[in-house]
């Protein structure tokens, strides 16, 4: 396009050269119509008044010009409308063959440039074959048409040189050449997209097409305006399809950059150099590019600089160094556009990537009420205590406790582009989980997006597995996960995943899980799948169960009372969990220590961070010397464990025992003993309370074993 124009500048001069004495300024614009039309296939329509001077520079203006659109595009808005077209032209220089265009002015031009479903582009100028059509020029006053234009006079498109003119294209210099008050609206009917440029000022010269081209100007682009200058060497290189040095800076409110390399125009603008560019902002330099992101703590200053190469649809920017918030990323991007959507293809090394800055904000649910301390402390306390256990928790009418959001997630991202990046991250944070060097591949396609943990550092141990995240049924999220562990350690890891701080030891985890819904809520409700756990040589932190069982022998029931300190240590744990509706539930739980073997079954709801657990602990030693008043080996005491899972409760469950009385005749005896005087009834109801059917059984039958041995009273 360029260089049509140049060469069209060139044969004006020509012209007004030839026929400054002589010519009225008419003939001259008629000349300059019939040369467009046979040279491009083009109308160029000048509907307004011509004006000629000759001194002391020889110049046209032309009102209310336009020049048509290719093939295909003669239904279509011009190619460019302007209200006026100033050229001026040194004098002295025609007389030796040399063009020196001392002004060229396009007033209030709009360029109108359009993509057609072909995929034809209305701004191209392609070699005009065949014979040259009928022109027909239009008057200033009456637009009647005056001649048919002569055949004679069409020249090749590949020729710098006008026919029936000594001047060359070569010796065109530009002292001023200006863009005043010019829009431009851009339409791709392949893609749908488009854009519109208003407030266009444009300044550019050139001693000669061998010198450097400089520009400068201003336009706006979505409400802001964008100031540029830049230098192009040389003009002719660039013309002649050959690599010419580019230098160009551009400056907003939203962002800065600058370019130095190299520019060819071959089928395309190739472009290749050194890009570095800096933004106060990414979320406002997204939105401006058309994209609101989600409100959150990140998207905040940008800085890129590498080596860009690029086409009309194709990009890469290697060697980058890309700073955003606190992550530093190093390595290549490149970018496609010829699809439906964008495809991004990476290999970058993050610093560290803390993916809580990203999430959107929302409400917090509220906290979830604390549950009583109990102050009990003998069996005297115990039976004075009104409120009764509480019950087992419920899937349905839960009240919403901390820790699940309710916002939607949003998942508009997973539709902007496609991609496949290779990630190399040294810290990388989600939710409340941290994790040490990362290495992993994020495919999204579709509104897929499929993140497979090569290796992953995490607690002391590795990781590998899956996570995929299906957004493509709209605002409703699909979630699977599938990862397995080694060697981690349990007390961090549950401190940040669930906000779990009973638990440590070294072992390992294995997680399959799917869920969907709108909110994290939603898809914890749906969770199912299957948990399972193997750990060493730790402890569960908040009881101790020995102590538990040596205050039974002493009468102190209010010995169940629990304290951050107490802890019980095991060489041993194990359990697999089968996840339902956002219920895990278990019956294999178990713990080994020298003291002790513990089994356990029961459920934990996620949705409520509840649990419903039954602990049933066996000694296997003597307490004697430790503190026991008795030998309560082999005694099995089961503990209901129930309350949010951050502070629960525990509370004897002695109906356990009646289901192998055999076993607890001898530990029953020697607990007697220790019950100040109380009788059968108020032991029993002191350790099973005494409301519930189930609960009254259990009771009767406790009362009849105690009564068998302790004797009635």
């Amino acid at each position: 396009m360029l260089y049509a124009l140049l060469g069209l500048m060139a044969m004006a001069a020509g012209a007004i050269a030839i026929a400054m004495f002589t010519l009225p300024a008419g003939f001259v614009r008629d000349r300059i119509i019939v040369a467009v039309k046979e040279r491009t296939g083009r109308d160029l329509v000048i509907a307004g008044p011509a004006s000629f001077t000759v001194f002391p520079s020889v110049g046209i203006s032309l009102g209310d010009v336009s020049l048509s659109g290719g093939p295909g595009f003669e239904d279509a808005a011009p190619l460019v409308k302007m209200s006026a077209l100033d050229v001026s032209v040194a004098l002295w220089p025609l007389f030796q063959r040399e063009v020196r265009v001392q002004k060229l002015a396009l007033r209030d031009p709009v360029f109108h440039l359009a993509v057609d479903a072909d995929g034809r582009r209305s701004w191209e100028f392609a070699a005009h074959d065949g014979a040259p059509a009928a022109v027909r020029f239009a008057q200033a006053n009456t637009g009647a048409p005056i001649s048919d234009a002569d055949p004679g006079f069409a020249a090749p498109v590949s020729d710098t040189t006008p026919r029936g003119s000594n001047f060359r294209v070569g010796d065109l210099a530009l002292d001023d050449v200006r863009i005043d008050n010019g829009a431009l609206t851009y339409h791709n009917a392949l893609t749908g997209g488009g854009a519109e440029l208003s407030a266009i000022n444009v300044s550019l010269a050139v001693a000669a097409l061998t010198q450097p081209l400089n520009a400068d100007g201003s336009l706006a682009w979505k409400g802001r305006t964008v100031r540029f200058d830049g230098t192009l060497t040389s003009l002719a290189e660039f013309l002649a399809n050959q690599p010419a040095k580019l230098k160009v800076a551009l400056a907003s409110d939203a962002a800065e950059a600058t370019f130095e390399g190299s520019a060819t125009l071959q089928d395309a603008l190739l472009t290749e150099g050194i890009l570095s560019a800096t933004s106060p902002s990414a979320r406002d330099l997204f939105a401006w590019f058309g994209t609101d992101l989600s409100p959150s703590d990140g998207f905040g200053q940008l800085s890129a600089k590498g080596l860009l190469r690029g086409t009309r649809e194709q990009f890469t920017f290697s060697n980058a160094e890309i700073v955003l918030d606190r992550t530093t990323a190093h390595g290549e991007l490149s970018l496609d556009t010829r699809g439906m959507r964008p495809f991004v293809k990476a290999n970058l090394k993050l610093s560290e990537l803390d993916l809580n800055l990203y999430r959107s904000k929302g409400g917090q649910a509220a906290p979830a009420p604390r549950p009583r301390e109990t102050d009990a402390n003998s069996i005297d306390d115990i039976l004075e205590r009104t409120e009764p256990a509480p019950p087992g928790p419920r899937v349905q009418g839960y009240t919403a406790r901390a820790g699940w959001s309710n916002d939607p997630i949003d998942l508009d991202g997973l539709g902007r582009l496609d991609a496949d990046a290779k990630l190399s991250i040294a810290h990388l944070t989600v939710d409340t989980i941290r994790l040490d060097q990362s290495d992993l591949t994020v495919l999204i396609k579709n509104r897929v997006m499929t993140t497979t943990l090569n290796e992953v550092r995490l607690y002391g141990g590795v990781g590998r597995g899956t996570v995929m995240l299906d957004g493509s049924a709209g605002a409703r999220a699909r979630l699977g996960v599938d990862l397995k562990t080694e060697g981690i350690e349990a007390l961090p890891l549950l401190k940040d995943a669930a906000d779990i701080d009973k638990l440590t030891g070294k072992g390992r985890l294995g997680v399959v899980l799917t869920g969907d819904g709108t909110s994290e809520r939603e898809i914890v409700e749906t969770l199912a799948g299957r948990i399972e756990f193997a750990f060493e040589d730790g402890a569960v932190l908040g009881v101790n169960v020995g102590e538990m069982l040596r205050n039974l022998s002493r009468g102190n029931l209010g010995g169940l009372a629990t304290a951050p300190t107490d802890k019980t240590d095991f060489s041993a744990l194990t359990s697999t969990w089968t996840v339902t509706a956002g219920v895990a539930e278990n019956q294999d739980l178990r713990l080994t220590s020298p003291l002790l073997r513990l089994t356990g079954s029961g459920r934990a709801l996620l949705p409520q961070r509840e649990v419903d657990y039954t602990l049933k602990p066996r000694l296997v030693a003597s307490l004697s010397g430790q503190g026991g008043a008795a030998d309560l080996s082999g005694l099995e005491i089961p503990v209901r464990v129930t309350g949010p899972w951050d502070d629960p409760k525990f509370a004897p469950d002695l109906s356990g025992l009646v289901a192998d009385p055999d076993q607890a005749v001898g530990a029953i005896r020697e607990l007697g003993k220790q019950f100040k005087g109380k009788n059968a009834n108020e032991i029993v109801d002191g350790l099973l309370g005494s409301d519930g059917e189930a609960r009254g059984n259990a009771r009767q039958t406790g009362k009849k074993l105690l009564e068998q041995f302790l004797g009635p009273r």
